[in-house]
């Protein structure tokens, strides 16, 4: 595929494809990777067996839809075979070999509550609130206090924060999780004002103001809880059931978790954010104190 005017490009399969990119990221590239890393890839690529013969420059958005549509999946893995997606078609747009990236329109359908979380422990929480001036710890209590999933935070972007009533509005999945409005709770709000005012188009941004990746934000939060001594190992998905546990033992009512949370209740099929609700969710997440 030197040649971006090879015909025989247009006919490669998506297993071929994938091949030349494996081999071009993890043989003959400089950057090394882990062994877990190379198995993720792997194992994405095999739960892909519906596309493997397919010509890529013939698959359309359904068909990449369809492998992520398979429930039986958990969310963990949906994420590695929708990044290989992305990552391929990149490959592929690259070297001519396809002329349209459909990954793009892919997306997780699967409610990601499926993961077992491990809530932080108390000590834990107060060794994050020691290091609450580094900009990563702070994101990493933002969600603690937020119950944002990571695929929610590192998408909203400034206009969808009310720093003057001090409200998010955001979230993905379900019709329960979509456009809800969560309070943002007192402690945190110098936190979130600092990454506001960095005036960059998303919330949590990098450099120049553009949305950080899912893959790289999950880099820089293990390399922050390790830096403040936090050893066992948790993901950003920890936080949002850290969220869930602060609220209930501080007595929050159910009803107002899952608005908070974003999840399916008969009781709120047909609820609005009436200035009372808002007023009610933010009495709620002020139940959780902070213990600095």
């Amino acid at each position: 595929n030197i040649n971006p005017y090879d015909l025989k490009a247009s006919r490669a399969t998506f297993q071929d494809v994938y091949e030349m990119w494996f081999k071009w990221k993890y043989e003959t590239s400089k950057k090394k990777y882990s062994q877990s890393s190379i198995n993720c890839t792997v194992g994405a690529f095999k739960k892909c067996a519906t596309l493997h013969k397919r010509i890529l420059n013939e698959l359309k958005t359904p068909d990449l839809q369809a492998v992520l549509d398979d429930f039986t999946l958990s969310h963990a893995y949906m994420e590695h075979i929708k990044n290989l997606f992305n990552q391929v078609y990149k490959y592929a747009m690259e070297y001519d070999i396809v002329q349209k990236d459909y990954s793009q329109f892919v997306k997780i359908n699967k409610e990601d509550d499926d993961e077992h979380g491990v809530p932080f422990s108390q000590e834990d929480i107060e060794k994050l609130w020691q290091y609450q001036d580094d900009e990563v710890v702070a994101t990493v209590l933002i969600f603690i206090y937020s119950g944002w999933r990571i695929s929610e935070l590192l998408g909203m972007k400034c206009e969808d924060v009310d720093i003057e009533n001090l409200t998010f509005t955001g979230g993905v999945k379900t019709k329960a999780g979509k456009n809800r409005v969560v309070p943002i709770h007192s402690a945190i709000v110098p936190l979130v004002k600092h990454w506001y005012d960095k005036k960059g188009i998303y919330l949590i941004c990098n450099e120049e103001g553009k949305k950080v990746s899912m893959t790289k934000y999950r880099k820089m939060f293990s390399f922050a809880l390790q830096s403040v001594g936090i050893l066992e190992m948790h993901t950003p998905h920890d936080c949002r059931h850290t969220f869930t546990s602060l609220l209930d033992s501080a007595g929050a009512k159910p009803l107002l978790i899952k608005l908070l949370v974003g999840h399916t209740s008969q009781d709120l099929t047909e609820r609005v954010y009436t200035h009372k609700t808002i007023d009610e969710l933010r009495e709620a997440i002020e139940m959780i104190k902070i213990s600095q």
